[in-house]
């Protein structure tokens, strides 16, 4: 992700496959082959949610405290990505105009983001997926904000409800995580139209 992300504000068609960190990359589920046993699954679940929630319209951001300078014979490893979208206008539990955070936090430790100007004052839902269970980053389940991810059935999904955070709240993103963050109600211009 971190090596195309950028790419998407030229327009570029990319295809691209992010996994859960510490996934094997083994998983070949996709949203048509819903099969009981995929509810193990990482990638499906991150799959499925960025589906659901990502537009095709990239937006640029700014983050301040991210952009380091680097010093002589230091490589910079960014730890904490951070990409924004345009929220699917296939989803219609936001109206056109929201806006979609999309971090990765390779990090061992939390991070902590404040939205600033016009995305502070703005409820924002919370999609967090971490591992489940004792194992850790080798665990074969996934949790989504605290609640372990299955089918419900042969070929019925769960219901992939958010967690919806109160306006102004910092976020705060737990160590080795990928999360969606939905800031509903923005009424970005980009985002309005096709």
């Amino acid at each position: 992700m971190g090596r195309i992300g950028p790419y998407g504000s030229f327009a570029l068609a990319v295809g691209r496959k992010d996994e859960i960190p510490g996934s094997s990359g083994g998983g070949k589920a996709l949203p048509g082959d819903v099969k009981p046993d995929n509810s193990q699954l990482r990638d499906y679940w991150l799959s499925l949610l960025y589906k659901r929630l990502i537009g095709p319209k990239v937006l640029a951001i700014h983050v301040a405290g991210l952009q380091r300078k680097p010093r002589p014979g230091r490589v910079i490893r960014d730890k904490l990505r951070i990409y924004a979208h345009c929220t699917s206008y296939h989803n219609h539990n936001y109206v056109r105009g929201s806006i979609t955070l999309y971090i990765i936090n390779l990090h061992r430790s939390r991070k902590k983001i404040k939205l600033a100007g016009t995305l502070r004052d703005k409820i924002v839902h919370q999609y967090l997926l971490q591992p489940y269970g004792k194992d850790g980053l080798h665990s074969k389940s996934v949790q989504l904000n605290g609640q372990p991810l299955a089918m419900v059935d042969d070929g019925t999904l769960p219901e992939l409800k958010p967690r919806p955070l109160r306006a102004g709240r910092t976020l705060v993103i737990p160590p080795l995580t990928m999360s969606f963050y939905v800031v509903k109600n923005v009424n970005a211009l980009a985002c309005r139209y096709r």
